[in-house]
């Protein structure tokens, strides 16, 4: 018997796992459409020409949101003191890594243009991966493996080789 869990469980089920899975494609087709819109006036800067004040909110969350907020945040403090910490290279390796990708990224798109793109790839990547989910599922731990192997032979001729402990007078 499997472990597998389906996708569309995974997201959550009902109509928005159904949503990004395309199974209803003509409202999925709609939001993208409505999205590629929003941003295409954006970058025509439409919305800088637009002289409407924008509606006043009031936005009340329950305990349960704020708890899991915090939750999250805690997760991410707890992580962020790991990788500063040293003790695991590999999430370092990959913290720098995406940093260094997401600076590359930004001084050549523009808000809009990253949050389009952010847009897109929740609403179509989910749908690529349950088509090709074997096939990403061999690449992906080909390059694990491959990564590993890189941490490896970087801690073992580089790390390894700094003096870890000074002596004190």
């Amino acid at each position: 018997m499997s472990t597998h869990t389906p996708l569309h469980a995974i997201l959550g089920g009902g109509k928005v796992a159904d949503i990004m899975l395309w199974k209803d494609k003509k409202l999925a087709a709609a939001i993208l459409l409505a999205f590629t819109t929003i941003w295409l006036l954006l970058q025509c800067k439409v919305a800088g020409r637009i002289n409407r004040r924008p509606p006043e909110i009031n936005i009340q969350l329950p305990q349960s949101t704020w708890i899991y907020l915090f939750e999250t945040i805690n997760w991410f403090l707890l992580k962020f003191c790991e990788i500063i910490s040293g003790k695991n290279f590999e999430l370092f390796f990959v913290a720098m890594a995406g940093l260094y990708i997401l600076s590359a990224i930004g001084t050549h798109v523009s808000f809009f243009s990253l949050f389009y793109i952010a847009i897109l790839s929740v609403e179509t990547l989910p749908a690529l991966y349950a088509q090709y989910e074997t096939q990403l599922g061999t690449i992906a731990a080909r390059c694990i493996r491959d990564v590993k192997k890189l941490c490896k032979l970087f801690q073992s001729n580089v790390l390894d080789k700094i003096p870890r402990h000074m002596k004190l007078n």
